[in-house]
């Protein structure tokens, strides 16, 4: 019996062995951290912000290691030049950190490099030579590394992203997970599973946050992937993936890369040298590397490989206003909607960003704006300087976009000193049915809401819309109303005043248009005014009763429906009848 129970535990404990061996590994082991910054045209700036290299930068890189770390790191800079170009020798740089003089690297970016590799290995394991050999022995491999590494980074910086802010939300606010993730995956570009949201509020953050295999980046595009992928159990590490479409900010299909990754390192390992890819996670202007593996300082010798930006021609994100913008207000804390670039969320490429103001014949004018994921766009933080900009304002978002300037989408936005509305001259109101005012100035985009006051009774809320920048549609409903007046208030954002408009509230002038029946159908058609008072209308012999009324052209049109048929088939085409019409 002993015999057979040690038998089932060894076998427990081999297919347990076998499950965690056939377990993806995540990234979640916390490497060395690298400060790296790059220098262009006499400006410097860290490469948190910087989304490509360019011929002619100068690449600084320093190995962070913590203090009184004993074991010394050798690292490596290598550029390339494409799948089937080696590298010359003079493009590989190394430096050991911890010695008295040197332990940096300061390159300049070479004519004709596509990309930049960083190999960071312990000093014992290897030397240059051994990289300069496994790199030139297989240049495309380590090309496709690089370009998998690098967007997989970028990835998982929407993800940190997503999960940061979802962690925070829920902290603080459990009853609005549900709608703040709504906004987070369209900003982030994040597809995730709709299970957790149908959890009890204090549940979901939980959720959202805990299980990272419930979570996948997806655009329009490849969303019908993504749906047959979800669910997949696979790490989250394994999903990171994308390839720049016209720019860093739109993604294409989902999943694969990591995967590749893995292959790809397996296909150039050696007895000398273990090749083992590391995620770049930017913050605080380093990067610290991310590792799904222990590193291993006996032979082979674990080799860290670091993607950085392609070396390539600026490509702004593809920022787009969001669809159905209506007119916005120039005041603090508006959000101006924007879709198409979830990296100015999740990274620091975008910087400097501006709303800029242009009035026409005027000086221009830039109020500061900040990217905010949970909003869905980015927020003015300053309000509109002294001088006059225009009751409409053209405006449009503006920055820079690692070293290069860049022009966003434009918008629309109202004046909020301006609260300017009048209704049209001798307008007036009828009782017994809703009304639908128009009015016309200045104002909408910062309209905080309308009430509608008969007499003496008590304010309410009303509904409206905007027509367009200087037209506004007020819903004023008078269906139990009596004769008077009614005060329409428009109330704004500071420091514009209400605007009341007194407009009088009539009782309409019952009249007869005429009555259309054409022989052998099964109706009849009342037109004119305060066709709802019709009892019945009486034609020959025949007699009808009110059916359904509707309001058209600023006329009503009333069904009439016979109360004998036969009565009614009596008349012919032709036919002049005096129809008598009870009210």
């Amino acid at each position: 019996m002993s015999r057979i129970i040690r038998n089932l535990v060894s076998l427990a404990l081999l297919l347990t062995a076998m499950s965690v061996q056939a377990a993806p590994s995540s990234f979640d082991l916390v490497g060395p951290r690298l400060s790296v910054a790059v220098t262009r045209d006499g400006s410097t700036l860290p490469l948190e912000w910087v989304p490509n290299l360019a011929e002619g930068d100068r690449v600084a890189i320093k190995l962070d290691l913590p203090a009184g770390q004993s074991d010394r790191f050798r690292l490596v800079a290598a550029f390339l030049r494409g799948a089937v170009d080696r590298p010359p020798d003079a493009w590989f740089h190394d430096t050991v950190s911890g010695k008295t003089k040197g332990g940096d690297l300061s390159l300049v970016v070479p004519k004709g490099a596509q990309q930049l590799v960083l190999f960071v290995l312990p000093e014992r394991g290897a030397g240059r030579n051994a990289i300069v050999s496994a790199v030139r022995k297989q240049p495309g491999t380590f090309v496709r590394a690089v370009q998998d590494l690098n967007q997989a980074a970028l990835d998982r910086a929407r993800l940190d992203t997503f999960l940061d802010l979802l962690f925070r939300i829920g902290r603080q606010d459990p009853d609005s997970v549900n709608a703040a993730s709504q906004v987070l995956t369209r900003s982030l570009a994040i597809k995730l599973k709709t299970e957790c949201l149908q959890q009890p509020p204090e549940l979901q953050a939980a959720c959202l946050t805990g299980d990272r295999e419930t979570l996948l980046f997806a655009d329009t595009h490849s969303s019908a992937l993504a749906d047959t992928l979800t669910g997949a159990p696979v790490d989250l590490a394994f999903q990171l993936s994308a390839t720049p479409q016209g720019g860093y900010g739109s993604y294409s299909s989902y999943i694969g890369v990591v995967r590749d990754i893995l292959r790809l390192f397996g296909a150039f390992q050696s007895s000398q040298l273990r090749f083992v890819p590391a995620l770049a996670r930017m913050g605080d202007g380093r990067l610290t590397l991310l590792l799904n593996t222990p590193l291993s300082f006996a032979k082979p010798a674990s080799v860290m490989v670091v993607g950085l930006p392609a070396i390539e021609a600026a490509k702004p994100p593809p920022l787009q206003a969001a669809a159905g913008v209506p007119l916005l207000c120039a005041a603090p804390d508006t959000v101006l909607p924007v879709e198409g670039a979830p990296l100015v969320y999740a990274t620091r490429y975008a910087h400097d960003m501006v709303l800029r103001v242009a009035p026409d014949g005027a000086a221009g004018f830039d109020l500061p704006v900040h990217a905010d994921a949970r909003r869905g766009g980015f927020v003015l933080d300053r309000a509109l300087p002294d001088r006059s900009a225009g009751a409409t304002i053209d405006a449009r978002i503006a920055g820079r976009w690692g070293f290069t300037p860049f022009d966003g989408p434009r918008f629309k936005l109202s004046d909020p000193r301006v609260n300017r509305w009048t209704a049209a001259p001798r307008a007036s109101l009828v009782v017994g049915r809703s009304n639908a005012v128009t009015l016309t100035g200045e104002g909408a985009g910062c309209i905080d809401g309308i009430t509608m006051q008969r007499g003496d009774a008590a304010a309410q809320a009303v509904s409206w819309k905007q027509d367009d920048a200087n037209t506004i549609v007020v819903d004023v409903p008078l269906d139990k109303a009596t004769p008077g007046t009614v005060t329409l208030t428009v109330t704004a954002r500071a420091p514009a005043p209400p605007v009341s408009i007194v407009l009088p509230a009539l009782q309409e002038v019952g009249r007869i248009d005429g009555v259309a029946y054409a022989a052998g159908d099964e109706s009849a058609v009342l037109t004119g005014s305060r066709l709802d008072q019709v009892r019945e209308v009486r034609a020959g012999k025949a007699t009808w009763r009110p059916g359904a009324l509707t309001r058209a052209a600023g006329a009503d049109r009333l069904t009439l429906l016979p109360v004998d048929p036969a009565a009614a088939q009596v008349l012919t085409a032709g036919e002049r009848i005096v129809a008598d019409v009870t009210f």
